[in-house]
């Protein structure tokens, strides 16, 4: 028996738990906190980190922390006044 097509992308997921995990623990988190939050290999991790940093997502900082970047804010801008808030 064949497995029901999944109708997401595996990669955007991950790359959006990466960030839900970050915003989660205050903001900032460490390759290891991110590895066993999600349970991901750590180089799978850092592959998806590396390209959230690219995109302006994330930002690493000089502690080696990745944080959330100010990109996301006239996204969580939009949500709000979308919900009314």
């Amino acid at each position: 028996m064949t497995e029901p097509r999944r109708s997401s992308v595996q990669s955007v997921e991950r790359a959006l738990a990466l960030i839900e995990v970050v915003a989660a623990r205050g903001g900032t988190a460490t390759l290891s906190e991110l590895s066993t939050a999600t349970g991901l290999p750590a180089a799978t991790v850092h592959r998806l980190l590396r390209t959230l940093i690219t995109s302006g997502y994330l930002v690493q900082m000089q502690d080696r922390r990745y944080g959330l970047s100010d990109k996301l804010v006239p996204i969580g801008d939009a949500a709000a006044r979308r919900n009314g808030l």
